[in-house]
């Protein structure tokens, strides 16, 4: 049995809507940044064992620019603020990087870094004399 169409086919309302698809939902900043140390990622995850220092979470950071990473391993979550600043000061005066935002997760040990002053989605982070921008992103991203 074969079937012919006459006239002009329309799409109709409910055909447009079963069409329809949220928009792609952009994963990072536009443009990629050339400066290193500019914005660096920061990612806290755990692990089932403890090692043999002691340690049972691990801190990796990320330069944007230079694609470099760094490893911290913590014995407690808490332990973050202590271990990052040392660490921000070293590539500030060692170096000569000066970090001026960093990005991570919106979860508990990551709030304990910001000020008390909440701007926003960009918050500014004084940490014993650091002054940085911190970028809050949804969790699991």
């Amino acid at each position: 049995m074969k079937l012919k169409i006459k006239g002009k086919m329309e799409n109709c309302e409910n055909c447009a809507i079963g069409k329809m698809r949220q928009k792609n939902v952009p994963k990072g900043p536009k443009e990629k940044l050339t400066k290193p140390g500019y914005r660096m990622y920061i990612d806290l995850t755990s692990s089932k064992y403890t090692s043999a220092g002691g340690s049972k979470y691990w801190c990796r950071a990320v330069d944007e620019a230079t694609h470099m990473k760094f490893s911290m391993f913590l014995k407690q979550k808490s332990e973050l603020k202590e271990k990052l600043v040392p660490f921000l000061k070293e590539l500030q005066h060692t170096y000569g990087v000066k970090v001026e935002h960093f990005r991570c997760n919106n979860v508990g040990e990551n709030r304990a870094l910001e000020d008390e002053n909440r701007s926003g989605k960009e918050l500014r982070c004084e940490v014993r004399g650091i002054d940085i921008g911190q970028e809050i992103m949804p969790g699991r991203t």
